[in-house]
């Protein structure tokens, strides 16, 4: 696709009434679309799953900003990476699992308000070819990409978006326990499927190795305690650990878990803070969702820092509870919450492995000019995976500092 798109050229179902119903919703108002602009949303190779839009809407007296994500057009892409799949995935959360939420914190007569933590959803279609979900766009607000180190009031606000999800999904799987185990069951294991072990296993393996040559820069092969245990957990089938950390079965304190909980997954301004991209949307202990955002955020540079965290995120947790109506301590006390890190915290580390890498990667797959994919990979079936995520060893101290600290601190505090 060259240039802006129109509407139709996103989705044959994003048409010009389904917009001017946004619009009106949005404005409050029965005013009209007079002129529409479409401009590009996201930074070249920022995601693989999506290309995201902003459109751009002036009425006769009101004018408002959307962003829409809609499948990539490239059709070998869109194959080798499963598009379609992850973003039914995103389409039911907004449209129907975070409905359900905040339906359930209403009638319990909670004074916060979980869809503050969201962007509001207007419109969605998937069909597997003509995907789209039109969204509030949260520039308008303020809102922009969390900075790869976060400050204290950021990492603050996140936490709290993250306990505030948890806490009104624990309460659904409290309350009406039916419910909360039909939902748990729509959204299966999304990224660590067995399927997808052969596909992902190669990129995995390239970012264990850069990871292991930038850990032995800090700590001794053959006498370091921490690269013993770095060695002893990426030695051992780390695909299959992903999966058991992720079973929805494993924790009786499962919630509903952003799936993908980095900095670039948050949108932030001065006082608020939104979540985005739920693509990997899962049912799992709320420690995969915690210790993640922690660990991949570079918060955890000491045991202090890693438990400070942990206390904001669960004294955010009691709060929600408590404005539902129920005792913290009944639902997931503190100790609780410690006992589900010691069981699934590592799964921050084993994420965590791949992200670091990637971060520091200045090589991206950009999706909305990805034609010379059909030219290089003519006839294949897909294109690997460490081909679109190129990784590189980690040159710059910060990326490899960010390794050491979650390795020493995930030793520390016995979670690996």
């Amino acid at each position: 696709m060259v240039g802006a798109p129109q509407l139709t050229d996103i989705s044959k179902y994003l048409t010009a009434e389904v917009l001017a119903r946004a619009f009106r919703v949005k404005t409050g108002s029965d005013d009209s679309v007079r002129s529409v602009e479409v401009t590009r949303a996201a930074a070249a190779g920022e995601g693989l799953i999506s290309a995201v839009w902003r459109i751009h809407v002036q009425g006769d007296s009101h004018k408002a900003t959307f962003v829409v994500k809609a499948l990539i057009s490239n059709l070998l892409l869109r194959k080798s990476l499963d598009c379609h799949k992850y973003f039914q995935r995103e389409a039911l959360f907004f449209c129907e699992i975070l409905p359900v939420l905040i339906a359930l914190q209403k009638s319990l007569g909670a004074k916060e308000k979980l869809q503050e933590n969201f962007p509001m959803c207007y419109s969605c279609h998937c069909d597997g070819k003509n995907d789209y979900i039109l969204m509030e766009d949260m520039s308008e607000y303020g809102c922009e990409g969390m900075a790869e180190n976060p400050s204290l009031s950021e990492r603050d606000m996140t936490l709290k978006v993250l306990a505030h999800l948890h806490a009104t999904s624990m309460a659904l799987r409290v309350k009406n326990p039916d419910l909360f185990r039909r939902i748990a069951e729509s959204i299966p294991e999304m990224y660590y499927r067995e399927t997808r072990r052969e596909y992902y296993s190669k990129y995995l393996q390239n970012a264990i190795e850069i990871d292991r040559v930038a850990l032995a820069e800090y700590e001794d092969p053959k006498t370091s305690v921490y690269y013993k245990k770095f060695d002893e957990l990426s030695s051992n089938d780390v695909y299959s650990q992903l999966q058991s950390l992720t079973s929805p079965d494993s924790s009786k304190h499962n919630a509903i878990n952003h799936g993908d909980a980095w900095c670039p997954n948050f949108l932030v301004s001065k006082d608020r803070c939104v979540a985005v991209d739920f693509q990997l949307a899962r049912c799992a202990s709320p420690a995969t969702d915690l210790a993640y955002f922690i660990m991949s955020a570079d918060l955890c540079k000491t045991t202090t820092e890693f438990t400070e965290a942990v206390q904001v995120y669960h004294s955010a947790l009691s709060y929600y509870l408590e404005d539902m109506g129920f005792k913290a301590d009944e639902v997931l006390s503190y100790e609780d919450l410690q006992e589900e890190l010691a069981k699934y915290g590592k799964f921050g580390v084993l994420a965590c492995l791949t992200t670091i890498a990637l971060r520091a990667s200045d090589e991206r797959c950009d999706v909305l000019t990805s034609e010379s994919f059909e030219v290089n990979y003519a006839g294949a079936d897909v294109i690997p995976l460490e081909h679109l995520w190129k990784l590189k060893p980690l040159v710059e101290e910060e990326h490899k500092l960010r390794l050491l600290h979650v390795i020493r601190t995930a030793v520390d505090l016995s979670l690996i």
